[in-house]
């Protein structure tokens, strides 16, 4: 992805013109590796039809049997409390969090490519085991496996998209990921919206269909080569000159296909500034996991975007779509509502993903957030109104069904709903993606990636386990209130902690945010010095 030479290298940097013929395989790659970005997309999307009633859970009022943990049977139906639904949609982060850990000890082991092949086989094993199992607790694991694939996709995706793609365009393919991560959440709004009438096992035929689409990314990601960058880092910890079959002459095969159409000496010259670059960052040294932790500008960047993204509340809303449109009064139209803002995520998310490398990382994030707060006050104020239909009931003790809002207030909620969805796809949901991909040291990218997926995570499945608790404790209008109080952090966190990266190569922003005294706490320089 480096198109000009080392400060202080040598020959002119190839044109951005045939730099650029040869993305074809690029996006066939990108394809495959943000396929598990689907994936994960399709789960949450799916989330709020699986787990309700009628499906998974029990409907209200249903005279049959209801099953226990251990049972059998494909048409049971189980009533769950609260934080039994909460953990049940917090499985599969769980999962993802538990395999990111893994990453953060073994990822620069593992590689790009393998990590994207693990994920592919955890979804496939863990869709087919929750779609198919007839006991509570086969489907528990289930989720739980297709989550330990979630962790190994988004922690390989971002980084092999960035290792793969030519500066001018890295910022767009990165965060399309997080387009196919809105594709993937309208698909399964939609999934869910068609299988929804199907009572007691229409989540399961929801569930199947991810097993088809893991399948096809199994296939596909077998074709595409390792990420030339991380091979070039091996070469360079191995000591290999390139020549005899080692990591260097298979980078430059690599290089090679993901730059079709682009003369030798172009793929060549790009191949040695990399070189060049790496060993002047890195050395010869192969770092140790924690030294994750000598960079901590980079820490504080990854982590916090990715920690702030969770916690204004988004995710939350969208496991809970279905329910929330219910309780803004929808009632049997909500499943379809949520299929609209599925849309709405992805034509924002498209915005960006065409304008990120012109307008930049920071002004996104502004604006986004801006929507985000703007909106949850919209949305705060219109559930301070929220009434119960049922004569002569108090709102406490409303059946879920009988809550709603004024017919004024219902539309302002779900036009609220749009913008807030929107400014998070326009700032938060791509750009968090983005940097961490961009701002760790490529010698430290590995766990310190692992290491921000664990935050983003943790705190989603904190979000998530939380989220009915904090509705019943808060009311739904304290609980978006709050939520607007953290995305008014997030601006100053934004203001006064995240640099702009677009337009620099990897190496130039590692340059700016790793002091060299960091990046040379360990590792001399093996080549000459790349100022």
């Amino acid at each position: 992805s480096n198109l000009a030479p080392a400060r202080g290298g040598t020959g002119p940097a190839p044109a951005l013109g045939s730099a650029m013929a040869g993305l074809g395989n690029v996006f066939t790659a990108f394809a495959f590796i943000a396929s598990g970005g689907l994936l994960f997309g399709y789960i949450i999307g799916i989330n709020g039809n699986v787990v309700t009633s009628g499906q998974l859970l029990c409907a209200d009022d249903w005279a049959g049997e209801v099953g226990t943990f251990v049972s059998y049977g494909y048409r049971q139906c189980y009533k769950l409390g609260a934080l039994e639904t909460g953990f049940l949609s917090s499985l599969n982060l769980i999962g993802a969090c538990l395999s990111s850990l893994i990453c953060f000890r073994f990822a620069d082991g593992l590689g790009r490519k393998l990590e994207v092949q693990l994920a592919a086989a955890l979804y496939l094993l863990g869709g087919l085991l929750a779609a198919a199992s007839p006991v509570l607790w086969g489907v528990y694991v289930g989720f739980a496996v297709y989550g330990l694939g979630i962790g190994f996709a988004m922690h390989a995706a971002p980084v092999f998209i960035a290792e793969i793609s030519p500066a001018a365009v890295r910022g767009t393919l990165v965060s399309a990921k997080e387009a196919v991560v809105v594709l993937g959440i309208f698909l399964g709004f939609f999934t869910g919206f068609i299988f929804s009438n199907i009572a007691q096992v229409g989540w399961r035929l929801m569930v199947v269909v991810s097993a088809a689409f893991a399948l096809v990314q199994a296939v596909g990601i077998t074709f595409i080569p390792q990420s030339p960058r991380y091979l070039v880092l091996r070469a360079v910890r191995e000591g290999d000159a390139g020549g005899a079959p080692g990591p260097l002459e298979e980078a430059r095969k690599a290089l090679g296909f993901f730059r079709a159409g682009t003369p030798a000496c172009e793929v060549d010259h790009e191949l040695e500034v990399m070189r060049q670059e790496i060993a002047g960052s890195i050395g010869t040294e192969v770092a140790r996991w924690t030294d994750s932790f000598r960079y901590p500008r980079p820490l504080v960047i990854g982590c916090g975007l990715v920690f702030l993204q969770q916690v204004t509340g988004q995710p939350s809303v969208l496991y809970f779509a279905t329910n929330i449109f219910k309780s803004a009064g929808f009632g049997s139209a909500a499943a379809l509502s949520s299929v609209g803002v599925g849309l709405v995520k992805l034509l924002a998310t498209l915005f960006t993903v065409w304008r990120v490398d012109q307008y930049g990382r920071r002004l996104l994030l502004f604006v986004g957030i801006s929507m985000m707060a703007c909106a949850l006050a919209l949305i705060g104020t219109a559930f301070v109104f929220r009434e119960c239909q049922a004569p002569g009931v108090s709102l406490a003790d409303c059946k879920e069904a009988d809550v709603t809002l004024p017919r004024g207030w219902a539309l302002a909620t779900v036009a609220g709903l749009m913008v807030y969805v929107s400014g998070y796809q326009v700032g938060f949901g791509p750009i968090a993606w983005l940097m961490i991909s961009e701002v760790f040291p490529l010698r430290v990218r590995g766990s310190a990636l692992s290491i921000a997926a664990v935050v983003n995570f943790g705190s989603n499945i904190l979000m998530t386990l939380t989220q009915e608790v904090l509705q019943r404790a808060l009311t739904p209008a304290g609980v978006f209130f709050g939520y607007l109080a953290l995305s008014i952090v997030s601006l100053l966190f934004v203001k006064f902690q995240v640099p702009e990266t677009k337009g620099k190569t990897l190496e130039e922003i590692e340059r700016m945010l790793a002091p060299r005294p960091a990046r040379d706490v360990r590792a001399p320089l093996a080549g000459p010095e790349i100022a």
